[in-house]
């Protein structure tokens, strides 16, 4: 079940992109569904996905910042 609930966040992160707002909707609920193996993933995640996407890594270090993805 673990792994859908990962995919499903990774699905989300991807439709929510482009919404700065939603994006973090979105890593906000995953933070509280997610174990700290599944966190660390979607984390290592996260800087592949927005490595071409400056912007976004900005919101992604934010959140790191503010310690939403640490478990």
């Amino acid at each position: 079940m673990g792994q859908m609930i990962y995919d499903f966040t990774k699905a989300s992160l991807i439709k929510a992109s482009n919404n700065k707002e939603l994006f973090v909707k979105e890593l906000v609920k995953a933070s509280k569904a997610l174990t700290k193996h599944e966190k660390d993933k979607i984390t290592n995640w996260l800087f592949f996905f927005t490595a071409d996407k400056p912007d976004m890594q900005k919101w992604v270090y934010e959140l790191l910042d503010k310690d939403i993805l640490v478990g």
